[in-house]
């Protein structure tokens, strides 16, 4: 992979980039106040390429090397690093196979890896940045209770196709997806799991991903399990 000189806010880091968007060699980012939102409401960061109109972000290691060493060179080192299970990468992966699912995508412009192994912002993930529409958590909080109801059953569709293609998602949540102009899903946090194929397993994994704080409530998650059970073709 190419290696790119990526500013943040003026200050130089380094990252082998895979992409085939064409980025200049030195990319300088910015954090305008939407990014900063975005940071508020997760637990990575992010910052725009004006020009392009590209979103990257940032994942940060989970330890680091002062305060978890042994942690940190297994996990954060060994196990992202040189064994490829970088955060970032699993997420383009996953973004693939949900956009083969036939599931609307945020488009992934590129997938790099920090140079310098105590840069704590250890990957990242580059985006179209979406402009038109809005979050699918603030899309869903100015409904009316069966408008509610429908944008459940909406996700649960996208759920069970991704169900049938033999993945679940990692973090189900209504913040995950963009809901755009045309009122179309758009997901655009992809992180998914292989569901397990005993039947059992596989029930109890389905049932895990449907979360009541996740949901706004556990009216929405009863509602939500027996519809997507039902779309499954499954008693709930």
């Amino acid at each position: 992979m190419p290696l790119y000189r990526v500013s943040l806010n003026g200050v130089p880091r380094w990252y082998y980039l895979r992409t085939r968007f064409p980025f200049p060699s030195h990319i300088a980012l910015q954090q305008p106040e939407t990014t900063r939102y975005m940071e508020a409401v997760g637990s990575s960061r992010f910052f725009l390429e004006p020009r392009s109109n590209t979103l990257f972000k940032l994942i940060a290691d989970k330890f680091t090397a002062h305060r978890q060493p042994l942690n940190w060179w297994l996990r954060d080192i060994l196990e992202k690093r040189l064994l490829g299970g970088f955060d970032a990468l699993k997420e383009w992966r996953s973004n693939r196979l949900i956009s083969r699912a036939g599931l609307k995508t945020v488009a992934c412009r590129g997938v790099g890896l920090a140079l310098n192994p105590l840069n704590p912002l250890g990957s990242l993930l580059a985006m179209e940045y979406l402009t038109s529409g809005e979050s699918g958590e603030t899309y869903f909080l100015r409904l009316d209770e069966a408008a509610r109801l429908a944008f459940i059953r909406r996700l649960c569709d996208d759920a069970a196709v991704l169900i049938h293609h033999g993945y679940c998602h990692r973090d189900f949540h209504y913040g995950n997806v963009w809901v755009d102009a045309k009122g179309d899903i758009v997901w655009i946090d992809t992180h998914v799991k292989r569901l397990p194929r005993h039947c059992e397993r596989r029930r109890q994994a389905i049932d895990a991903m449907l979360s009541p704080s996740k949901l706004k409530g556990d009216r929405y998650r009863r509602f939500a399990h027996g519809y997507l059970h039902e779309r499954l073709g499954q008693p709930a």
